[in-house]
């Protein structure tokens, strides 16, 4: 079986790790993405498991095509009741590069009509179509002549942990704090500071990763559930092996500060939805105000960046950072992940490492600082 783990750009040797360490083979990495091969088993590890993957996308068919019949006709040869059945519903998710394609959502329109004609050939009706909430989401991808169909067996993203129930405005995407916080290290530490923590995604995903919550642990529910050959007794194997492995203990602090109370509020309520209110110490404070920290850790924060959460003076505002680290945090290690580049050059601290990182479409960095 072949498949595709989407992520975000910048994290696909993170994601490759993951892959590799659940039992993936033949992985190959590719942009924004890791293609790999696996069993049942590995999808469902996968899914669980993975904290850097946004979406697993199981390819079932790969033809070529120049023209929008030969599409249809190759869509309708496929085995849709492997997938799908009459009672359930389904939407098409369309990537098109093709002088062959030109009309995109034609090409998707194609593609669901070959899958309706499908059923109705094979028995007599044909499923619906639920663009917002499907059982079965596929995914139509044409490069040139080649058309690619796969089932993403995540359904809804992997991102969509099931612990956020409350947001700040601008929240860090779930996979993007796992990531950042992969790359960074966080054993061994005594302390580790989210001084800005907003929601507390940070501090949610650095607690399961130190206590090896698997990332899908909150969740009800995965695409590949639905698919007409879900194995229950293979998936329910899956999570109890993966849940036997969870710690009682992270080792070290975790504490998240912020100087908004409603941030602050929203933070307790998603870490108590995650069962960590006795593992992550909030505290309601002003990071250029706070006391000079004698016992050395690791912070790792996603300040403001003036793209949807407005700094009167964003350059200020970075410098104010700086500064701060200068005078409070002697000994040790900052990460921070930020959108605007610009900004992060007015810390006016010499960055020991940089990696380029993309939050969707808009480039960011994040800048490691060794405090001495």
């Amino acid at each position: 079986m072949q498949f595709t783990a989407k992520t975000f750009q910048g994290l696909e040797d993170i994601l490759s790790g993951e892959l590799r360490q659940i039992g993936a083979k033949d992985i190959q990495i590719i942009k924004r993405a890791v293609r790999f091969k696996g069993d049942k088993e590995v999808m469902y590890k996968v899914n669980y498991l993975s904290r850097t993957a946004i979406k697993i996308l199981w390819e079932i068919d790969v033809f070529y095509a120049d023209d929008y019949d030969k599409l249809y006709k190759n869509v309708k040869k496929i085995k849709w009741n492997n997938f799908l059945d009459t009672d359930k519903t389904y939407a098409i998710d369309k990537t098109v590069y093709s002088k062959f394609f030109n009309n995109s959502h034609f090409a998707a329109l194609k593609t669901k009509d070959a899958i309706a004609d499908f059923f109705t050939d094979l028995k007599g009706i044909r499923p619906s179509v639920d663009t917002r909430n499907p059982d079965l989401r596929i995914n139509l991808h044409i490069s040139n002549k080649k058309c690619t169909i796969s089932v993403d067996t995540s359904e809804p993203a992997l991102f969509k942990r099931g612990y956020r129930i409350q947001r700040t405005e601008a929240p860090i995407n779930e996979v993007l704090a796992a990531g950042i916080i992969l790359l960074s290290g966080i054993k061994n530490k005594k302390n580790i500071i989210d001084p800005m923590c907003g929601s507390g995604t940070i501090l949610i995903e650095a607690a399961n990763i130190l206590l090896n919550i698997p990332a899908g642990y909150y969740r009800k529910n995965f695409g590949f559930q639905k698919f007409s050959d879900f194995n229950t007794e293979l998936w329910v194997s899956v999570k109890n092996n993966a849940d036997k492995l969870i710690k009682k203990d992270t080792g070290c602090r975790i504490i998240g500060h912020d100087i908004d109370f409603k941030a602050i509020s929203a933070s307790r309520i998603n870490i108590s939805r995650a069962n960590l209110s006795n593992v992550i110490d909030l505290q309601l404070k002003n990071f250029f105000r706070i006391a000079k920290h004698k016992e050395p850790g690791i912070i790792i924060t996603n300040p403001p960046y003036d793209v949807r959460l407005k700094e009167k003076n964003i350059f200020e505002f970075y410098k104010n950072i700086g500064n701060t680290l200068k005078r409070k945090f002697t000994n040790w290690t900052v990460y921070i992940f930020s959108g605007n580049i610009e900004a992060l050059t007015k810390i006016g601290l010499k960055p020991t490492e940089k990696t380029d990182l993309y939050a969707g479409n808009l480039k960011s960095q994040y800048v490691k600082y060794e405090l001495y």
